[in-house]
């Protein structure tokens, strides 16, 4: 079923990455477009991993009609010829390419055009299901808007993986901003290959280093930094106490590479997700009221406020706190057994002893 393009008001896009594998990109994907789609809002999820679709399964699909890996070889097919009804009148789907094989790099050239079609779909959000990874494709269709979400689970490894997804991402968006300057782009070799981790390089050092060798592409550099707002989703948590891991990145993230991330949601631990996976049906279907699904809710409501606005939202600069209110909105999904909630005081001032300790 293909749907018109629509100019007067663009979709909000969210890529949903996080580089590594089986951290929840797809279920979040799945269940987030069909909250959407339940709050009133046209949805569609789009399965963007490619060489490793599997979005369908989740959704109760098979994996039988075109998708994108067509649309990458086709001369003629484009991503609305492509977009097909799923589970509510408002939700849409696009598959990925498991019936199209050799996809899984397609050229700078293909996949400019097929995001700039998908930023022209008839719809008020469009969900981007991405890979594993840090490939340059992966780094690409993440960096296709402003308005990422990524990804990431409640342990110490994590938290490193998910800066340096960040970290490559940024780096690729500056390569490719300077990748016909043979200046600039000897000063971004330069810092990308230092050590990984916190601590290793400076985005204030990098935007200098630029300036110096081309006067005026340092202040390029800090701006396209400054558009980019990644909003953060930390999953499978079991406790308040893994909150803290949030605000760990968030800091990193500001210090290093210069980067506001947007705490968004804190998801739990839930059995109803792998109940659902393997009855091949989002958690939403299977419990609305599960603390899952609650938590999918609480950013469902939060992103559907934005509908029609991806221009305001991709302005917002308003993230000041964006770790505490996301504390105290998701904390009643976690309760200590036998225990009442805390106030939201005292559970800031849990969790700054905690990030204070992850400090030494």
């Amino acid at each position: 079923m293909a749907l018109k393009k629509q100019k007067a008001n663009p979709p909000v896009v969210l890529p949903v990455g996080g580089g590594k594998g089986g951290i929840g990109k797809s279920v979040i994907t799945a269940n987030l477009g069909l909250a959407l789609a339940r709050l009133e809002h046209r949805a569609i999820v789009v399965d963007a991993d490619l060489g490793g679709s599997d979005l369908h399964n989740i959704l109760g699909q098979g994996n039988d009609e075109a998708g994108l890996g067509e649309v990458l070889t086709s001369k003629d097919l484009t991503v609305d010829q492509v977009v097909r009804p799923v589970l509510e009148p408002r939700f849409r789907f696009v598959a990925g390419d498991a019936l199209v094989v050799a996809t899984a790099n397609p050229s700078f050239q293909k996949k400019r055009k097929l995001l700039h079609d998908i930023k022209g779909l008839d719809a008020d959000f469009v969900l981007l299901d991405l890979g594993a990874g840090t490939s340059i494709t992966v780094m690409d269709f993440f960096l296709t808007s402003p308005l990422s979400i990524l990804v990431m689970l409640p342990e110490r490894p994590a938290v490193l993986s998910a800066f340096n997804f960040l970290k490559n991402a940024v780096f690729r968006a500056l390569s490719r901003l300077f990748r016909r300057n043979a200046k600039t782009e000897a000063v971004l070799e330069s810092y990308r290959s230092r050590s990984r981790g916190p601590g290793a390089m400076k985005m204030t050092e990098v935007i200098d280093a630029l300036e110096q060798a081309a006067p005026g592409e340092g202040e390029r550099a800090k701006k396209a930094v400054e558009r980019w707002r990644p909003k953060l989703v930390l999953n499978r948590v079991r406790l308040m106490d893994d909150f803290v891991y949030a605000s760990k990145l968030e800091r990193w993230a500001r210090e290093d590479l210069g980067l506001l991330v947007e705490v968004a949601a804190f998801l739990p631990e839930d059995d109803v997700v792998r109940q659902a996976a393997s009855q091949n049906m989002p958690a939403l279907d299977l419990d609305p009221r599960a603390p899952f699904c609650r938590g999918i809710a609480l950013l469902g409501l939060e992103l559907a406020n934005w509908a029609g606005k991806p221009g305001a939202w991709a302005a917002h600069r308003d993230f000041e706190g964006s770790f505490e209110r996301g504390a105290t909105e998701y904390a009643p999904l976690f309760p200590p057994p036998g225990t009442a909630i805390p106030t939201a005081e005292e559970l800031l001032t849990r969790l700054k002893d905690l990030e204070a300790k992850l400090k030494e």
